[in-house]
């Protein structure tokens, strides 16, 4: 089997394909060769694909699709049109079935499926359904077009993430680690909150599956040592749930690196639950700072979009950070909506109410965003995602950026990548001129502790 990581995603930082590597470390395990063509880097990628199609003259091709968008957040269109390229590229170079795949297709299946012109598609955790697909044409059977990975026998509650061969790093092309010396892992997956808007429970479930916590520092000593890793970012939806866990992972990877971790990283965090204990554990483990999940600093907003805590825990969170010197990136999704049943009284007939975060309610949140004065806060402008929903209001996402485009430069630690303010090509160069390792934000936030003006105003 060829795999194919179509992602050409270089802002703020090209990030390691792990989904597709997953793919391919559970095939490999399943006993089928793998080829890997990572398109990243590629300056003529549909050349580079063709070329690698003809060398491995593969009998299934794996097309992963990561982003829906890119990371300014600039609609799908542009996106949809590359991977049906690619797809296209792929047909006219082999008559091998092409399996599609990734968090993007998983939100989009049928679009797709339909737009790329697919043979097989799966959607949700590929390891089980993608090892199955092969397994059946192997035998000449004709698999289901499109398969959810949580109908396959074995799997519908999740796989079990230790039973996994682990992904195949020896397939990842160095220039990722040339770039700013970001290596990820994942020490779980599921998320248990009931956020209205997000996709995670989609993609991974509601049902938190979790790794041995020696296994994950096992995985963590191993990037400290891969040549070029100079970071690593656990991509965990909420690495601070459940508590057990994370305080277990901190514990050992503190007796497997010593009083000393070498590898410093940073995560995804949620306010919730967040203590002493758990902070100076993270920091005593080798964590330099999270991005937490804040979403917006209106108490009425945070209520109606089911998050599992107010602005009390938000504040709370800053000052633990701050305590045990750790550096925090709030991310905040202006004009976010929900889905509110006749409770909320906000439907006269009765029925379920569609609610978006108002003007007023946007401005709140900046407002109460200057009193919580974290070291970066990046905001990202509502848009959906998921086929079965329609597409969100033009006129708010208008709104809404125009009130960021006045605001957002006159705060130096305010990220909007969809602006382009302190995001873009600028501070691309800016990582590459400088060998800045580590994911950007942290220099952002480190000059902003400093109070010395940097090289990205």
């Amino acid at each position: 089997m060829l795999l194919v990581s179509a992602n050409r995603e270089h802002l703020p930082a090209p990030v390691v394909p792990l989904g597709l590597l997953s793919i391919a470390g559970a095939l490999r395990a399943a006993g089928h060769e793998v080829g890997f063509v990572d398109l990243c880097f590629e300056r003529e990628p549909l050349t580079a694909l063709t070329s690698a199609i003809h060398a491995f003259a593969p009998t299934v091709v794996g097309l992963g699709l990561r982003n829906l968008h890119s990371n300014a957040y600039d609609g799908t269109d542009r996106l949809v049109a590359e991977y049906e390229g690619v797809a296209q590229a792929i047909r006219a170079a082999t008559s091998a079935p092409l399996l599609v795949g990734g968090s993007a297709f998983s939100l989009q299946p049928q679009r797709l499926l339909a737009a790329l012109g697919a043979d097989h598609g799966v959607v949700g955790e590929g390891e089980t359904a993608a090892a199955e697909i092969v397994a059946g044409l192997d035998r000449r059977e004709r698999p289901p077009r499109l398969v959810h990975a949580a109908a396959i026998a074995g799997a519908r509650r999740g796989i079990d993430l230790d039973s996994l061969a682990g992904p195949a790093r020896d397939l990842v092309d160095p220039r990722y680690y040339a770039f700013d010396g970001t290596a990820n892992l994942q020490s779980r997956r599921g998320c248990a909150f009931q956020c209205a808007y997000c996709d995670y429970p989609d993609l991974e479930g509601r049902r938190v599956r979790v790794r041995s916590p020696a296994a994950v520092a096992d995985e963590l000593f191993a990037l400290a040592a891969t040549p070029g890793v100079t970071h690593a970012f656990f991509v965990d939806s909420v690495f601070n749930v459940p508590r057990s866990l994370t305080l277990a992972i901190c514990d050992a990877i503190v007796a497997r690196f010593g009083r000393t971790p070498p590898l410093p990283w940073v995560c995804y965090a949620s306010p919730f639950g967040l203590d002493d204990t758990i902070v100076g554990a993270m920091a005593r483990a080798g964590c330099v700072g999270a991005e937490l999940g804040s979403d917006s600093a209106d108490e009425g907003v945070l209520q109606r979009l089911r998050k599992p805590f107010g602005l009390d825990a938000i504040f709370a969170a800053h000052e633990l950070f701050r305590r045990h010197d750790l550096l925090d990136c709030h991310t905040f999704v202006l004009g976010a909506e929900s889905v509110l049943g006749p409770e909320s009284g906000l439907s006269r007939l009765g029925g379920a109410a569609r609610w978006s975060e108002s003007l007023d309610e946007a401005r709140r949140t900046l407002a109460t965003i200057d009193r919580l004065d974290p070291d970066v806060a990046a905001f990202i402008v509502f848009s959906e995602d998921r086929e079965e929903r329609g597409p969100h209001a033009a006129h708010l996402r208008k709104e809404l950026l125009a009130l960021l485009a006045v605001e957002a430069p006159r705060r130096p630690g305010w990220i909007v990548p969809e602006l382009g303010i302190r995001f873009g090509e600028k501070l691309t160069r800016t990582i590459r001129r400088y060998a800045i390792r580590g994911p950007a934000w942290l220099y952002l936030a480190r000059q902003r502790r400093s109070g010395v003006r940097g090289l990205v105003a």
